[in-house]
């Protein structure tokens, strides 16, 4: 009987946060309308292959509550709205519901915004981000998806270019710093030449 009286006040407690964050509106936010269209996962990659878009992923689940956060914010003002629209395939995911595109994508955390272009992720953010923030990363993550290489062999590229750069200045320099020598590379290093 006492065992029940401390499992009655959690409950109780666990009630009445769960009744003051619905009425407070902190229950389940709406779907954004930028996800009207209603794309799954695979059909906004293929319509991002008709349009020669990236498609925006916005992972989510009900029961997260920064998930939600992000809908009832960033994801629904204006600017952030036409942008989405505008540059990219918009798929609403919840992970709950499409447990595959959550494997798929490997999402692990959540919210989680993914940049993909032809089913190859381009770009992964996660967590609640500010709307300048946000509206920031869209753009350099558009730019990235649509330019004309991906990001990771651009960088890699340039990391190539940088080395061997580095290199020829160093076999450069290590040149210009030996002395001509009167020895031989094949003189012993105890023998010196005759004077």
């Amino acid at each position: 009987m006492k065992l029940l009286r401390p499992i009655g006040i959690v409950l109780i407690f666990i009630v009445t946060v769960i009744v003051i964050q619905r009425l407070a509106g902190l229950g389940t936010a709406p779907v954004p309308e930028v996800f009207a269209q209603g794309f799954t996962l695979e059909s906004a990659i293929e319509q991002g292959k008709v349009e020669k878009k990236p498609v925006f992923v916005f992972a989510t689940a009900d029961w997260c509550m920064p998930c939600q956060e992000m809908k009832r914010s960033v994801l629904s003002e204006a600017s952030i709205e036409k942008q989405i629209a505008r540059d990219f395939v918009p798929a609403y995911v919840d992970l709950e519901k499409q447990k595959d595109a959550a494997e798929r994508l490997q999402v692990f955390s959540i919210p989680a915004t993914l940049i993909l272009w032809d089913g190859k992720l381009v770009a992964r953010m996660e967590g609640v981000i500010p709307h300048d923030s946000y509206q920031q990363w869209l753009e350099a993550a558009h730019a990235q998806a649509v330019s004309d290489k991906p990001f990771l062999e651009r960088a890699s590229d340039e990391f190539v270019k940088n080395l061997n750069a580095k290199a020829e200045a160093s076999e450069k320099a290590s040149q210009q710093q030996k002395p001509e020598s009167a020895v031989s590379p094949n003189t012993p290093p105890d023998l010196k030449p005759p004077k």
